[in-house]
């Protein structure tokens, strides 16, 4: 079993309100990560999560169960759990801490930091430096989902307030849309595709590699 460490933050040009209550809506947050969703509906701070996984031909679907903690005051929290796929034999288990900031008037940044350990025949994008490249194209990934998220969140709050209201929300909330789901939430995304990923930065650093022997 291999165990990783990981450190990333980002900005997002919103409010930290804004961003916060973003992260409240459950769903939305875990649709901005590539790869995973919600398998039910949350039941306090447990979410019943799932993340399908493609590696060349094979697709892993890890089943499992995390616990989320949010701290309003300190606008922070942590989400911890595990999950496994019967078909790959692999398991993952770790913890995501996260918190926001203010760094200029507008603007928001999310610093993250990650510990996981994986067993199976993933456990190989554990291992080397290309894990931390790889960790940086998921939180640009997140990032990008996350900004269309709150972008959405204006024209879905605009909505809100024309349709009929809803048993127990008041017409207008944002909170809920026609349906009673979250007003401005993401389609869930694809398989993460570790193995396009992989290949994708192994050429990169070929290329830097022989351009430096060119020009030496």
């Amino acid at each position: 079993m291999t165990a990783v460490q990981i450190e990333q933050s980002f900005e997002v040009p919103f409010p930290m309100e804004a961003v916060w209550r973003c992260f409240h809506d459950t769903g939305g947050i875990v649709a901005c990560l590539p790869g995973a969703s919600l398998s039910a509906a949350p039941e306090g701070g447990r979410l019943p999560l799932t993340m399908t996984v493609k590696l060349g031909p094979i697709v892993a679907n890890f089943a499992g169960e995390a616990l989320m903690a949010m701290d309003d005051a300190r606008r922070a929290g942590e989400v911890s759990g595990g999950g496994s796929d019967r078909k790959s034999g692999s398991r993952v288990k770790g913890s995501a801490r996260f918190a926001l900031a203010e760094p200029a008037a507008g603007r928001t940044r999310v610093d993250i930091a990650v510990e996981y350990s994986i067993a199976g025949s993933l456990a190989q994008f554990s291992r080397g430096g290309i894990v931390q490249e790889l960790a940086e194209r998921l939180t640009l990934a997140f990032r990008d989902n996350l900004k269309a998220m709150l972008e959405a969140a204006p024209a879905a709050a605009a909505s809100a307030a024309q349709a009929a209201p809803i048993a127990g929300v008041p017409a207008g909330d944002s909170r809920a849309d026609a349906q009673g789901g979250p007003a401005a939430r993401p389609a869930a995304a694809p398989a993460l595709d570790l193995g396009g990923m992989f290949w994708a930065l192994l050429l990169q650093r070929l290329r830097r590699l022989l351009g430096l022997a060119a020009r030496s």
